[in-house]
């Protein structure tokens, strides 16, 4: 049993605190799992030395999906994401990671 998670309906919105990500996320596989949903922006530098040029930052919310089910997620920032992830620290095992992020 192997979770696969798909988003759309992904948007941000400014708001008077910073910014507002609202996404749809769906378990389309048969896993149940615990797993993070994060908006982000900019990208992790994978030598402590490089310095990328866009810092990289995260805010995130777990939530509990089973197999065929779906949950509208809202995540609130202090930074414009530039697209959503789930599990963006790959700690699940899940089918077509690709299909579990988007662009904003």
């Amino acid at each position: 049993m192997v979770p696969e998670y798909r988003l759309s309906a992904a948007k941000s919105v400014k708001t008077a605190d910073g910014w507002e990500t609202s996404v749809h996320v769906e378990n389309v596989g048969t896993g149940r799992m615990l797993v993070e949903v994060a908006a982000l922006m900019g990208e992790r530098a994978l030598d402590p030395a490089e310095k990328p040029k866009v810092p990289y930052q995260a805010a995130a919310t777990t939530i509990v999906l089973g197999g065929q089910e779906g949950k509208d997620v809202t995540i609130r920032s202090a930074f414009k994401p530039d697209r959503v992830a789930t599990d963006p620290d790959i700690r699940v095992l899940q089918l077509r990671r690709a299909a579990a992020a988007l662009k904003l």
